[in-house]
C-alpha cells in the first residue's frame, strides 16, 4: 500500500514516468479538468515506483482496475484532493479509500447520511460520517459485488471515532462475513484500507 502527497507540477509528474507521453495523451483525451488530469497521472507514477516499472491499467466493465500484464495481482485505487493512494496484492482482494474531510461540506454529507449510516450505527462527527463512508467504500471494492447496498448490507461495529488512528469491523450482512477495516485521519483526510480472502 502507498499513499502520495502529490505537490509536484504536472511536467514534474510527466518526468517520473519512462513513457510519459501515452499517459499524457490517454488521460488529456479522457479529462478536461486538470486536476482529474493530475490524479489520474500521479496514480500511474505511484504504481510506476512500487512495480519498477510503468503498467497499462484497464478497467471492469463495473469500473474497477485491472492489471493485464500482472495477471493474478488485485490492485485498488483511490485520490482526492492532492492524494493518491494504491494498494497492491497477489493474495487478497483489496480496497483502499481516501476522502478530504471538508468542513464546508458537512450540511451536504449530513443531507446523504440517511443513504449509508444505518440507525444502529453511530456517526456522532464530520470525522465519523467520513470515516463511515470511506470503510464502506473500501469494503465495496474488497468485496468485489456489484450493486452493494451501503445502508442495508454494510454495518459498522461502533467504535471510538475520536481516535484518529486504529481499525474498526465491518459486517457484510449478505454474507455474513466481518472484515477489518484499518483507518487514519491526517492532514485532513480520512484513509482507510481493508482486504477478503479470495474466494477459490
Amino acid at each position: 500500500m502507498a499513499v502520495w502527497h502529490v505537490t509536484e507540477d504536472y511536467e514534474d509528474l510527466l518526468g517520473l514516468l519512462p513513457d510519459a507521453e501515452t499517459v499524457q495523451t490517454e488521460a488529456e483525451a479522457q479529462f478536461r479538468s486538470e486536476g482529474r488530469i493530475m490524479e489520474w497521472t500521479a496514480v500511474r507514477v505511484l504504481l510506476c515506483a512500487m512495480l519498477g516499472r510503468q503498467v497499462h491499467i484497464e478497467y471492469t466493465d463495473e469500473g474497477a482496475p485491472r492489471l493485464p500484464d500482472y495477471e493474478g495481482l488485485h490492485i485498488s485505487i483511490s485520490h482526492t484532493r492532492g492524494y493518491v493512494a494504491v494498494a497492491l496484492s497477489e493474495t487478497k482482494c483489496v480496497g483502499i479509500d481516501v476522502e478530504q474531510i471538508e468542513h464546508t461540506v458537512a450540511p451536504r454529507v449530513e443531507r446523504v447520511r440517511s443513504r449509508f449510516v444505518r440507525d444502529d450505527e453511530m456517526a456522532d462527527s464530520l470525522v465519523g460520517l467520513l470515516l463511515h463512508w470511506s470503510a464502506k467504500e473500501a469494503a465495496y471494492k474488497a468485496i468485489g459485488r456489484q450493486g452493494v447496498d451501503f445502508k442495508e448490507e454494510l454495518r459498522i461495529q461502533p467504535f471510538d471515532e475520536t481516535q484518529y488512528e486504529g481499525q474498526m469491523q465491518l459486517d457484510d450482512l449478505k454474507e455474513d462475513e466481518t472484515y477489518t477495516i484499518l483507518y487514519k485521519v491526517f492532514d485532513e483526510f480520512v484513509l482507510t484500507f481493508t482486504q477478503k480472502e479470495i474466494e477459490s
